[in-house]
Parts: structure tokens; C-alpha cells; sequence
């Protein structure tokens, strides 16, 4: 459990109770209990917070503003997990099951502010945590960038490239699907806070929670132009792997037309029958061979001719 408290006040008891902010990462039995006595509080289970019912997402009940995504990226690292919101009158509690860079972010913003109401708390919790994703957005482009540059560079290696292609294009669709889910979750969330009233959320906090709604939203679109540029990616890789499937083809073609008319001549030439001209023919050896690989030249340059060569 992490404590998050203004500059210049106390540890201890005293600063656990002046505490903007209560940050429980994977909590114990005992450190529920705590922090449901001392906040006067029931903390939602984990089972609540994963539930996808809105109900259970977002509840306001004995004064309590409960908010909950079921389906969280802390990072590209660690499964997706639930996280839930409580905002209570004079401090903020967050539960979550994994470290997360969003919540060390933000948890040096709510440490580096002069003074934060509850309200401002939590909008600052999720500044950070929108902050984080829009950075992982911005990886995701680059690596996209990086590999669309080696699907189509002049000087990539068709086959290993290609599989390797195929299963970075896989590992990128996973993160933005994670990355997608979480942004999903917390759009509700501000969808609901924007439109609160009350639980300290005044007008200078709804407009902003109408900047991080329309961050959101730019996020999302983002989002999908990233998704439209992988499945194109991914129509190339599997567009170049039929092309060198055909080439493949193509050269057995190629391999099976020229040899069949000297086999046919081989095959021909080499029946043991007494009465075969060609036996009696004194250069008849040379030329057998002479025409066996005229039958192989000639296929061969009017495939050439007809651009297959």
C-alpha cells in the first residue's frame, strides 16, 4: 500500500489520515481491513472491479463515487487487470493488482502539487495515466514505422524477414488491443465525470474533465489509424509470401516443362528393340544427345521470351 500525501505534512498515523491519496497495489486481507476503518469504507473486490456489468464500474452510494476498468494495461510487460477509483470526500483511493509507470507518474505529480482537493487528486491520477498511453501510442507508431520500412526495404531478406514480419505484427495488434481496452474503460469513466455533480467536481474540474475526455478521443483515433496501418501491413506481408509462394511455383513449372521433352527423347532412345534405325546410325550417339538438348533449350528460351525467365 502506498501513501500519497501533500509536502510539509507528517507520516505516521497523522499523515495516513491526512492522505490525499491511498494507492493499493495487490492489497492483503489486513490491508483492507485497515483502510476500510480508517476511511469508513467497503472496498469493491477484485471479482466487482473485473465485472463488465456498468453497475458494478460505477456506483455512487453513501457518499462514495466508485469507479472501475475492468480490463487495465499497466504496461506492455504485465497482463491487463482490473483497477478501480474510489473517490471519497477528502481523499482518493485506487486498487490495483500490478506496478504500473502510469501510477509512478502520477504519483510524482500528486507529490510535486502544493495542494489537491480529492477531486483534483483523481483527475490528476488520470492525466497521468492518459499521458502514459499516449507515450505507448507513440512507441507503437515507431516500431510500426520501423517494421513497415523492413517489410518493404529493397534489401530485406524475403523468408526470415517475413516470419519475423508475421509475429511482430501479432505482438503490436496484442498491445494496442490491451492499450485499446484500457483507454475504452477510462472514456466511461470521464463520460460520467464530466456530466458529476458533486464529490468536489466544480466547473474549472469538469472542463477539464472535458480535456481529458476530447485527449481521449484523439487517443482513440490514433488508435485506429494505427490499427488500419497494421492489418495494411499485414496485407502486404501475406500479399509478398503468396508472391514468393507463386515464384516458387512458377520456377517448378519452368523446371517440369523443360525437362519433360528430353526425358520423353531418353525415354524414347533408351528402348532395347532390334529393329531401331538409330543404332545403325554411326554418329548416331552424338546426335541423340545434339537433339536431347535442343528439346531442353528450346522451352527454356521461349519461356525467357515470354518474360517467365
Amino acid at each position: 500500500m502506498l501513501i500519497h500525501h501533500h509536502p510539509g505534512r507528517s507520516g505516521g498515523a497523522s499523515g495516513e489520515i491526512g492522505a490525499v491519496w491511498l494507492d493499493l497495489i495487490a492489497p492483503t486481507v489486513d490491508e483492507i481491513r485497515q483502510v476500510e476503518q480508517a476511511c469508513a469504507v467497503t472496498l469493491p473486490t477484485r471479482e466487482e472491479l473485473g465485472s463488465l456489468e456498468l453497475s458494478s464500474r460505477i456506483d455512487v452510494s453513501d457518499g462514495v463515487l466508485r469507479l472501475g476498468v475492468p480490463y487495465f494495461s499497466h504496461s506492455d510487460s504485465t497482463a491487463q487487470s482490473p483497477v478501480g477509483f474510489l473517490l471519497l470526500p477528502r481523499r482518493v483511493i485506487t486498487i490495483r493488482y500490478a506496478v504500473s509507470p502510469a501510477f509512478e507518474l502520477a504519483a510524482a505529480r500528486v507529490s510535486a502539487a502544493p495542494s489537491l482537493t480529492a477531486a483534483e487528486a483523481l483527475l490528476t491520477i488520470i492525466e497521468a495515466i492518459v499521458a502514459t498511453n499516449a507515450d505507448r501510442l507513440e512507441h507503437v507508431s515507431a516500431e510500426t514505422g520501423q517494421l513497415s520500412l523492413r517489410i518493404f526495404g529493397t534489401a530485406r531478406e524475403r523468408g526470415d524477414t517475413l516470419r519475423q514480419a508475421l509475429a511482430e505484427l501479432g505482438h503490436l495488434e496484442a498491445r494496442l488491443t490491451r492499450m485499446r481496452q484500457s483507454a475504452t474503460g477510462l472514456q466511461r469513466l470521464m463520460l460520467f465525470l464530466r456530466d458529476c455533480h458533486g464529490h468536489g467536481m466544480d466547473r474549472p474540474l469538469h472542463q477539464r474533465a472535458d480535456a481529458i475526455g476530447k485527449d481521449l478521443e484523439v487517443l482513440a483515433e490514433f488508435d485506429s489509424q494505427l490499427t488500419d496501418k497494421l492489418q495494411f501491413l499485414l496485407d502486404a506481408v501475406l500479399g509478398f509470401i503468396n508472391i514468393e509462394q507463386n515464384d516458387v511455383i512458377k520456377i517448378l513449372t519452368i523446371a517440369s516443362v523443360v525437362s519433360i521433352p528430353p526425358m520423353v527423347l531418353a525415354g524414347i532412345w533408351g528402348m532395347n528393340f532390334h529393329n531401331m534405325p538409330e543404332l545403325q546410325w554411326p554418329y548416331g550417339y552424338a546426335i541423340a544427345l545434339g537433339v536431347i538438348t535442343l528439346s531442353a533449350v528450346l522451352p527454356l528460351a521461349w519461356l525467357r521470351r515470354r518474360g517467365w525467365v
